[in-house]
């Protein structure tokens, strides 16, 4: 198991939850059935990057879930997130911001319309990740 910082906009909360190892965990915990990354910082450990996976369809649901915004990026991000470190090898781990860190870096927003908000789409890549794991070989 590893430990995760969930940003909940719905409680407004920032919390630890726990994950084994496969992306269907991860999609579980958010709620979503595809997962993208944002909000990308850069930390100079072990040159691995804290992130967040987000639902990659949140944008296109209706109504939108409530939202929340990164200080340090200004990436607005849509539904639950967990936050989290990727090493060199695809290894999740826990990221390297503490939850007190984390908390005060996000900006819960609420229910907010898209027009309302100068995001991008473009923040969200194409390269989401479908809820299904690959079958090993």
């Amino acid at each position: 198991m590893t430990k995760l910082l969930k940003i909940d906009p719905y409680l407004e909360k920032v919390y630890p939850v726990d994950i084994n190892d496969s992306l269907m965990d991860v999609c579980r915990q958010i709620g979503a059935r595809r997962l993208t990354i944002a909000g990308q910082q850069s930390i100079s450990i072990d040159d691995c990057s804290d992130a967040a996976y987000c639902d990659d369809e949140a944008l296109y649901t209706k109504p939108l879930p409530p939202a929340f915004r990164l200080r340090t990026t200004g990436h607005i991000i849509y539904g639950c997130a967990l936050w989290h470190r990727v090493t060199q090898e695809g290894k999740l781990q826990a990221s390297a911001w503490t939850q007190s860190d984390l908390t005060t870096q996000v900006e819960f927003l609420g229910f907010i319309p898209l027009a309302d908000v100068q995001t991008n789409l473009s923040m969200l890549d194409d390269e989401s990740l479908p809820l299904d794991e690959p079958d090993e070989d």
